[in-house]
């Protein structure tokens, strides 16, 4: 059973952007994809930028769905704090990773145990691992975490942990939902602190992640 024996509990990581299928080699998914792009243009067309800092965004947060901040002790900081932290090495810093990183093979995978996939998963594996334990002086994590719950029927129905990364203005998010559950709910939550969020005319330039992200949530 799931929380409060409500049904089975299901856990979807949401990271800056939208997730889109690509084409595959059959082309079974070219017309979504070229309906995806061009219902994205139109949205960019329509976006009014306008950006807050972390510093506001928390306030925001903390104001307007009543949760403070998780603390640096809690185990689901812990995992955030290391999750959040190698994505952003990846990022930012990927000379920090001692492993280099090997070739993704071109070939699909023969099988569920084909040694070439079994090798690039574990150097990626190995990779992200390195990069969740760079040092603090060469790499410096200012992490916040919130656990907004949802409710339905005053009933908590799904529950949305948002990272909010200062030192490089990221927002990232993780759904724990029931089995049953819409999705409007939660993604109502995540669309409103996207918004608040924003972005600014240089991550228009730059199409970064908080840029990208804003747009899929219109």
């Amino acid at each position: 059973m799931g929380l409060f024996g409500l049904g089975k509990r299901k856990v979807n990581v949401t990271v800056h952007g939208a997730n889109l299928k690509s084409a595959g080699a059959d082309g079974r998914y070219g017309k979504q994809v070229r309906q995806a792009k061009k219902a994205e243009k139109k949205k960019e067309k329509e976006l009014v930028l306008q950006s807050h800092t972390p510093a506001e965004l928390r306030a925001y947060i903390e104001e307007k769905y009543g949760v403070e901040e998780l603390t640096p002790d809690d185990a689901r900081f812990r995992k955030a704090f290391s999750d959040v932290k190698a994505h952003l090495v990846f990022l930012h810093a990927p000379e920090l990773i001692p492993t280099a990183e090997m070739r993704k093979p071109k070939h699909p995978p023969v099988s569920d145990t084909d040694p070439d996939y079994e090798q690039w998963r574990e150097n990626q594996n190995r990779r992200w691992k390195e990069a969740a334990t760079v040092p603090a002086k060469l790499f410096t994590v200012h992490l916040h975490v919130y656990n907004i719950p949802i409710f339905l029927n005053d009933i908590p129905v799904s529950w949305v942990e948002v990272y909010i990364e200062s030192a490089h203005e990221y927002l990232s998010f993780k759904v724990i939902d029931l089995e049953y559950e819409d999705h409007y709910l939660t993604n109502d939550t995540i669309r409103d602190i996207v918004r608040y969020f924003g972005a600014n005319p240089a991550d228009k330039k730059a199409k970064n992640e908080r840029y990208i992200q804003l747009v899929s949530m219109q």
